[in-house]
C-alpha cells in the first residue's frame, strides 16, 4: 500500500489491516460494499491524509463518508478485537478538518495496532444492525439478525435495543423466512440480510458476524468478521446429588471457569467459619451440570435418601439429635465459646485495625509489579501467591460475616420481639449506613462534575481506575475488571454527569432518627437501653459485608487476573494453550507450572480445551432453578440454650433475607407483579433489562434497572437508576442494599420478572408495597 495515496478499498490486503482486507475479499466476490478507499496512517499527519481523503470524495461525489478502523488484529481469524476501535460516521466529504479530526480519533484508537483508516462512501441507512450466520453462542445452524431503524452505531455501542429473529437455515443459501416480520425491516429486505450473510461466510471460509445496512431497498455489507467467540461443546454429564439444591444467582451469573473454581471454593472456604462460630447448620455447594447450586446441610444429620424428602421433625427432637452427636457436641461447646468470648466483635475489631489496611496495602502492591518485566519463572510465583492470597481472602471473607450476622440478627430479632416488626422494617434503621456500597457511584459524580481538560480530573480517573477500578465485576476471573473497561468507564461517568447528583444522606439519617425515636416511644423504659446498644452494634457492621467483599473478593481476584493474562500471553505464543484467556481453564498451578516448563506441554492445551468446550455447553444448557423436593422451613432448635443456637438462628436468617429459597415465577395480577419489598419509595420510568456488567452503558438516567441480581460491583450504576427490580435476592442481599443507599425504590425476589418484562415499556416500582405495575 502506497503511503503517500489512497488506495482503493478493493485493492489492498492484509497489509491493510483485518478490515479492509475483509471487505475487499467481499468486492472480489462481487458482493455490495459501499465504496472506499485507504489510506495509511504512516503516510502523513491526519491533515494530509484528510486532504487526500478530500479530492477523493469530490471527485467521486461522496457528500458524506464514514471512517473506520483497519487494525492488525481487527477481523482475524483468532480475535475480531470487535467494537474495539473507534469509528466515525457521517462526516462531510469535503470538510478537511472535520476529516481530519475523524482520522486522527480512529488512527488513536488503535496505537500500535493500526495498519489503515478506511474511508467509505456514507450510507443514508434506513434500518441498520448486525447478522451471525450462526448462534453466537451456542453455534447452533441459524441466521440471528439484529435491527434497529436508522443508523447502526445505535445498537453496536449498545443504546438501542434491537429487534431480532433467528431463521433457519436449509440448503445453500437459503433460510425459512417468517410469515409476518413485524420489525425495521420487511420482508424482502430481510431475506436478501441473510442471503448476504451466509454469502460472506462462503467467502471468508467460516461462521461470520456481519454489519450491513439498508438504504431505498439496497441492502449494503458494511464489515464481515469472524465469529470467534464460538467454542466447541462438549456435554457434560448431569450428575445430581441426594436433597434438594437451588440455584445460586448470587455467587456468579454464569458456570465458572476452572481457574475460579479452584480459588474460590465455597465448601472449603466456610470449613474455619463453621467451626469457630459453632453454626449446627451450613450452606454446601455443588457443581450439577456445570452451574453452582446451593444447600442447607444440618449438622450430625444423616445423608438424604435419594428421591425421598427428609421428615420434618420437632424442634425438641432436633435439639436431642445435636446433643447426642459428636459432631453436634463440638459445634455446641464452640457456639457458646464464640458467644461467651464475642469472637465476631474481637475479629470485627481486627478487621478495623489491622487487617483491612493490610489488605489493601497488599492489593496495591500487586498493582505496583510490572508483570512483563518478570521472567517466567517469577512470573509463575507471583502467579501462585496471588493464587493462595485469593483462597485465604475467600477464607477471612466467611469468617467476616460472622460479626455482620451477630449484629444484624441481634437488631431484626429484637424488634421482632420486643416491637412485632418486620425484618424489612428493622433494617431501615440501618439505610444509609453501608458507605461502601454507595463510594464508588459518588467518586464517578465527582469525577463527572469536573472540567474534561482539567489535570484534577485526569488525577481522579486515575485514583479511581487503581482502587475502585481493580475488583472483578463478577465472582469470575475469566471477566474484565473496570479498570481494563474504559469505554464502559467513560458511559458511566457520561451518564453519572447527566444525572447529576441527589444527596439523599440528610433525608435518610432524618428516617433513621425518627424511626428509632418511635422505637424507643413505645418500647418498656427498661428496653430503651437495650435497643440503643442492639442498634448501637448493627450500625457499626452494616457496612462490613461491601467492604468485605470488595477487598476480600473482587479486588484478589482481579490482581490474580492481571498476572494469568499475563502467563496466558506467554503461554499462548508457546503454543502450549490456543489463546490468552484459555488460561482461565487451567488452574493457576498449572499455568505457572507450564510457563517453568521448557517445552509446550501438549496435556494442557487439551485440558484447557475441554474446560472450555463444557463450560460453554453449561452455558447453552442452564439448569432449571431447583433440584429436589424444597423440605420447608430450616430446622428449630427449642431445647438449646439461646448461645447454643444464636449462631444458627444468625446465618438462617441471613439467608432467608439475602438469598429467599424462591423458585416460583412471581404472581401476576392486572399487570402487576409481586415480589419483596427492598428499598421504599414510588417511581415510574422505561425498563432497562440488564442481564451483564458489558449492558451499564445502555443505562439512562432515570431507567428502571431490570436484572437477575446484582454485586456489590454494580454500586457505580445506582446514581443513574429511577428504580429496581430484580428476579432474586431478599431485604439484605446486594440489590436491597444499594438500592438503600442511594434512596432508589426496588423491588427483589421478582421471579422471572427479566423475561416478563420488556425493553423500554413503562412500569411503576413501589418499594414500600413490593410491586411493579406494568402501564
Amino acid at each position: 500500500m502506497d503511503l503517500t495515496t489512497a488506495t482503493g478499498l478493493g485493492s489492498v490486503d492484509e497489509r491493510a489491516g483485518g478490515k479492509a482486507a475483509g471487505l475487499a475479499a467481499l468486492i472480489a466476490a462481487g458482493l455490495p460494499v459501499p465504496p472506499g478507499i485507504v489510506l495509511d496512517p504512516r503516510g502523513g499527519t491526519p491533515h494530509v491524509l484528510a486532504t487526500l481523503a478530500a479530492d477523493v470524495a469530490r471527485e467521486r461525489g461522496w457528500t458524506a463518508v464514514a471512517v473506520r478502523s483497519s487494525g492488525r488484529d481487527e477481523d482475524g481469524a483468532e480475535r475480531s478485537s470487535a467494537g474495539a476501535y473507534e469509528t466515525v460516521l457521517d462526516v462531510p466529504g469535503d470538510d478537511v478538518a472535520a476529516l481530519a479530526e475523524a482520522i486522527a480519533a480512529v488512527t488513536r484508537s488503535m496505537g500500535d495496532t493500526a495498519a489503515g483508516v478506511i474511508v467509505q462512501r456514507m450510507v443514508p441507512a434506513d434500518a441498520a444492525g448486525v447478522a451471525f450466520t450462526v448462534d453466537p453462542l451456542t453455534g447452533g445452524r441459524c441466521v440471528v439478525v439484529n435491527a434497529v431503524a436508522g443508523l447502526g452505531d445505535a445498537l453496536v455501542s449498545g443504546a438501542a435495543t434491537p429487534w431480532e429473529t433467528r431463521l433457519v437455515r436449509g440448503a445453500g443459501e437459503s433460510v425459512t423466512l417468517p410469515t409476518r416480520v413485524d420489525g425495521p425491516l420487511d420482508h424482502a429486505a430481510l431475506g436478501e440480510v441473510a442471503r448476504l450473510a451466509i454469502a460472506a461466510e462462503t467467502v471468508r471460509g467460516r461462521p461470520q458476524d456481519v454489519e450491513w445496512a439498508v438504504d431505498d431497498g439496497t441492502v449494503w455489507l458494511l464489515q464481515s468478521r469472524p465469529v470467534t467467540a464460538l467454542v466447541e461443546q462438549i456435554r457434560v454429564e448431569i450428575v445430581v446429588p441426594p436433597g434438594y439444591w437451588v440455584r445460586d444467582p448470587t455467587h456468579g451469573r454464569l458456570p465458572r471457569t476452572r481457574m475460579t473454581s479452584s480459588v474460590v471454593d465455597e465448601n472449603v472456604a466456610t470449613r474455619a467459619m463453621v467451626e469457630e462460630s459453632g453454626t449446627l447448620a451450613t450452606f454446601r455447594g455443588a457443581v450439577i451440570g456445570g452451574w453452582h447450586y446451593v444447600t442447607i446441610v444440618p449438622v450430625g444429620a444423616p445423608p438424604p435418601a435419594p428421591g425421598k424428602r427428609p421428615p420434618e421433625l420437632p424442634g425438641w427432637l432436633v435439639s436431642l439429635l445435636v446433643r447426642t452427636s459428636r459432631e453436634g457436641r463440638r459445634q455446641l461447646r464452640a457456639a457458646r465459646r464464640a458467644v461467651a468470648t464475642d469472637a465476631a466483635g474481637r475479629l470485627h475489631r481486627e478487621w478495623d485495625t489491622r487487617l483491612r489496611d493490610e489488605q489493601r496495602a497488599r492489593i496495591l502492591a500487586c498493582q505496583d509489579v510490572e508483570l512483563g518485566g518478570l521472567d517466567d519463572a517469577a512470573l509463575a510465583a507471583e502467579l501462585r501467591t496471588r493464587a493462595e492470597t485469593m483462597r485465604r481472602s475467600a477464607e477471612l471473607h466467611f469468617r467476616l460475616g460472622v460479626p455482620y450476622e451477630f449484629g444484624i440478627h441481634r437488631l431484626v430479632a429484637f424488634c421482632a420481639r420486643r416491637l412485632g416488626w418486620t425484618a424489612d422494617r428493622s433494617l431501615q434503621l440501618l439505610s444509609g449506613l453501608a458507605d461502601v456500597a454507595s463510594e464508588p457511584g459518588r467518586e464517578l459524580a465527582a469525577i463527572a462534575a469536573m472540567r474534561e481538560d482539567s489535570a484534577e480530573r485526569v488525577e481522579a480517573l486515575e485514583r479511581f481506575r487503581r482502587f475502585f477500578g481493580c475488583r472483578a465485576l463478577d465472582i469470575e476471573v475469566a471477566e474484565p475488571t473496570l479498570a481494563e473497561s474504559p469505554r464502559l468507564l467513560d458511559a458511566l461517568i457520561a451518564a453519572a454527569g447527566r444525572a447529576g447528583t441527589a444527596d439523599t444522606a440528610a433525608a435518610q439519617s432524618a428516617d433513621r432518627s425518627a424511626l428509632a425515636m418511635l422505637a424507643r416511644a413505645v418500647l418498656p423504659r427498661a428496653r430503651v437501653a437495650e435497643f440503643d446498644e442492639v442498634l448501637a452494634n448493627a450500625e457499626q457492621v452494616y457496612g462490613l459485608r461491601d467492604d468485605n467483599v470488595f477487598l476480600q473478593i473482587d479486588a484478589p481476584l482481579a490482581v490474580l487476573r492481571y498476572a494469568a493474562l499475563e502467563a496466558g500471553r506467554r503461554l499462548a505464543e508457546r503454543g502450549t494453550i490456543d489463546g490468552p484467556e484459555d488460561v482461565f481453564h487451567l488452574t493457576p498451578e498449572e499455568a505457572a507450572d507450564a510457563l517453568e516448563a521448557s517445552l509446550p506441554l501438549d496435556d494442557l492445551r487439551e485440558r484447557s480445551r475441554r474446560a472450555r468446550g463444557e463450560r460453554a455447553w453449561a452455558i447453552a444448557h442452564p439448569g432449571p432453578l431447583s433440584y429436589g423436593d424444597d423440605p420447608g422451613p430450616g430446622p428449630r432448635f427449642t431445647l438449646l440454650t439461646r448461645a447454643e443456637r444464636t449462631p444458627t438462628e444468625a446465618m438462617m436468617l441471613m439467608g432467608e433475607l439475602i438469598m429467599p429459597a424462591s423458585v416460583d415465577a412471581a404472581a401476576v395480577a392486572d399487570g402487576v407483579l409481586r415480589g419483596t419489598p427492598a428499598s421504599p419509595g414510588r417511581v415510574t420510568g422505561p425498563v432497562r433489562l440488564v442481564h451483564a456488567e458489558a449492558d451499564f452503558h445502555r443505562l439512562q438516567p432515570g431507567d428502571i434497572l431490570v436484572c437477575p441480581g446484582t454485586r456489590p460491583s454494580w454500586s457505580v450504576i445506582f446514581p443513574l437508576i429511577g428504580g429496581l427490580v430484580a428476579d432474586g435476592g431478599g431485604s439484605l442481599s446486594h440489590p436491597a442494599i444499594i438500592a438503600r443507599e442511594h434512596g432508589v425504590p426496588a423491588v427483589v425476589a421478582v421471579v422471572g420478572a427479566t423475561g416478563m418484562l420488556r425493553d423500554g415499556e413503562v412500569v411503576t416500582v413501589d418499594g414500600g408495597a413490593g410491586t411493579v405495575t406494568r402501564a
